[in-house]
């Protein structure tokens, strides 16, 4: 019984961890601002809703597609020259273009 009785160690207090998130979100923002702004002005209409910037590592843009679809359609669309618009208007941030299908948070 006398575990019961003595002093309980607090619940640390989320706002420590609300913090650490919008920092890294300003992270990413910062990061890959060019690349969203880029994206949105590039992409067909059709297909942005279905694609989420994943990534951008190396020279590699990863989006990523809920469905292989999606994925199929966005991969039509870079191959019909989305890709090379990429490249050209981002010259030195992206070198190519990656699609991950399957993607649950894309939507």
């Amino acid at each position: 019984m006398r575990e019961y009785r003595g002093f309980r160690e607090r619940a640390t207090p989320v706002a420590a961890d609300i913090d650490a998130m919008a920092r890294r979100f300003r992270q990413e923002r910062d990061a890959l601002g060019d690349v969203i702004d880029v994206w949105n002005e590039v992409s067909p209409a059709g297909v942005r809703p279905h694609v989420r910037i994943s990534g951008l590592a190396s020279g590699t843009l990863t989006l990523a597609t809920p469905s292989s679809s999606a994925g199929y359609e966005l991969t039509r669309e870079l191959r019909n020259g989305l890709e090379r618009t990429l490249v050209q208007r981002l010259p030195g941030r992206v070198r190519r273009v990656r699609v991950k299908v399957g993607a649950a948070d894309a939507e």
